[in-house]
């Protein structure tokens, strides 16, 4: 489920609202459904200027944006969504969960309330974070979520005081939660950018068929420690990376232009077209010439 961005990006208070609001006590709690049922289950992609939100999201599916990336999400997931970032969701109907807003930058608001400096690190950048819905932090974070909305809905005697109290409550929560991860995770952490530098070596080389031990040189580091870093993160083998990126751009090419196999074989680097067919093959179970033309079929059938 692709979300396509619009030429110019939509700014909104919440979604679909152009007019923000000023007071103090900005904390806005809905269910996913309640927004999105009425929009046909589809967030078109958008930005908010002066709201911090947090997605809870319980159970069911989404497919998502958030700046230039897209994920497919199903099951427990918190997702951090910043000022300025652009976000956009497609959910399944039976999707669960709640969404945070919280106001911030607005002249008067974070000098007194200090809602931005808890914002500063983890939470001044988009996350997703699978949530496993049998923790005590997924517990209480529906907990303090919940108890956010119990407190808009009651509208008592110094509400702001304690919508104030409860965000900060949350937002420290989530922060340590979020810091605890990355201090835990720092080999991660190292692994995932060795693995997004070798993403961008394969697009540069990809069409020159580098091996795997040419990436490794070029990256300093052995071809075991390649492969190990492709499996923690990415599930398969760096060879695997680099086939896979070949042939999504054989497909590419058969379904989206007018390109010859010979053409097609040159322009990717292969030897020739029958080599090219062999290895395609392989990969896809059928011929480049039969999977352009079942492409084409399935294309006059939309």
């Amino acid at each position: 489920m692709a979300i396509r961005t619009a030429v110019s990006i939509p700014q909104f208070a919440l979604y679909g609202e152009i007019t923000p609001s000023h007071r103090l006590e900005s904390v806005h709690v809905e269910d996913i459904h309640e927004r999105s049922s009425r929009n046909g289950w589809l967030i078109k992609p958008h930005c908010h200027t002066h709201l911090f939100q947090l997605l809870v999201m319980q159970s069911g599916e989404m497919a998502m944006t958030l700046d230039d990336e897209q994920q497919q999400l199903r099951g427990g997931w918190l997702v951090v969504v910043p000022p300025g970032v652009v976000h956009g969701y497609r959910f399944s109907p039976d999707i669960q969960g709640k969404v945070l807003s919280i106001a911030v930058n607005l002249q008067g608001m974070d000098v007194e309330n200090q809602l931005t400096r808890l914002l500063d690190g983890v939470l001044s950048k988009p996350s997703v974070v699978k949530l496993d819905r049998k923790s005590v932090f997924f517990r209480h974070l529906l907990q303090h979520v919940e108890q956010l909305g119990l407190e808009l809905r009651a509208r008592q005697q110094d509400q702001g005081i304690v919508l104030l109290a409860l965000v900060k409550l949350l937002l420290v929560m989530v922060r340590r939660n979020l810091g605890q991860q990355q201090t835990t995770a720092s080999e991660s952490l190292a692994v995932l950018g060795l693995v997004e530098k070798l993403k961008q070596l394969v697009e540069l080389h990809y069409k020159e068929h580098w091996g795997i031990g040419d990436y490794a040189l070029a990256l300093h580091v052995s071809i075991s420690t390649l492969n190990r870093a492709c499996r923690d993160q990415l599930g398969c083998t760096a060879k695997k990376l680099l086939q896979d990126r070949l042939h999504v751009e054989a497909r590419r090419r058969l379904i989206y232009t007018r390109e010859t196999l010979d053409q097609i074989a040159d322009s990717l680097g292969y030897q020739d077209a029958a080599y090219f067919s062999r290895v395609f093959k392989v990969l896809e179970g059928e011929t480049p010439s039969e999977f352009r033309k079942l492409a084409q079929e399935r294309a006059r059938l939309v």
